[in-house]
């Protein structure tokens, strides 16, 4: 069974925040993807796909309730950062982290932008 990716994603309606707190990300390879969490409730995920000696970005979502947080600029950060720890080549389908990429230049060396 598929569901959408977003669905997982808290309801903004039905829970408080305080947008100080720390994002930390996980690696949540069985789904694979990447999770955004602060204060034990996911705020954001990024769907990757990975191939032998590559990783697709392929799709970012934020709870709605956390936009404007910086929620997936962390996880862009922390995808890139993975990749090049593990010598990967960056393939970009996303156009969240395509756009990102553009306001931060310096991170995208092994970057790969399909036309």
């Amino acid at each position: 069974m598929t569901t959408d990716p977003a669905e997982s994603l808290e309801d903004p309606e039905t829970h408080t925040h305080d947008p100080r707190a720390r994002i930390g990300v996980r690696d949540n390879a069985m789904a694979s993807r990447y999770e955004a969490i602060r204060e034990d409730q996911t705020v954001g995920i990024m769907i990757y796909e990975r191939r032998r000696r590559r990783i697709e970005l392929v799709h970012t979502v934020t709870d709605p309730a956390h936009r404007g947080e910086g929620v997936a600029s962390v996880l862009v950060r922390t995808a890139l950062a993975e990749a090049r720890a593990g010598r990967l080549s960056v393939v970009v389908i996303c156009p969240f982290v395509e756009s990102w990429l553009q306001r931060h230049p310096e991170q995208a060396a092994g970057v790969v932008i399909p036309d």
